[in-house]
């Protein structure tokens, strides 16, 4: 995980119910805001699902609340925000269990993404992932 990301502009945020057929609807924004060819279209779709994939699972926000994303298309890059509701003292992290059945969406942006950090939010406990993926 790196601590900084670059300033990429213009940003478009969609927000979204805090449920799994969301998680397809953040691909198709992803790949309708990429458009046809993008250098970091795969990286970042997969990224995307697998971001809000958690924040779906793991936060507030799928019980009932939102997910909010943010995605900005740079020169260079391509930065993605992902706002939810937070889940409490459970912070997302990096995890390589070959064994596992999941829970590898973190070692994806790890793996994947050029630089990548979290941020907790005020009001009430929300948090922003956010990764960004050079081309």
């Amino acid at each position: 995980m790196t601590t900084g990301r670059q300033a990429v502009s213009p940003r478009s945020t969609v927000t979204l119910k805090g449920v799994p057929e969301s998680v397809s609807m953040a691909r198709s924004r992803v790949r309708e805001l990429l458009g046809e060819g993008h250098p970091a279209s795969d990286d970042v779709i997969l990224l995307v699902s697998e971001v809000v994939t958690n924040s779906v699972l793991h936060s507030g926000s799928g019980e009932g609340g939102e997910v909010a994303m943010t995605v900005a298309v740079g020169s260079a890059a391509v930065l993605v925000e992902v706002c939810d509701a937070g889940s409490g003292a459970s912070m997302p992290h990096v995890r390589n269990d070959p064994e596992a059945e999941g829970g590898r969406g973190m070692f994806l942006v790890d793996l994947l993404a050029d630089n990548w950090g979290i941020q907790d939010d005020v009001p009430e406990g929300a948090r922003t992932l956010w990764f960004e993926v050079v081309f």
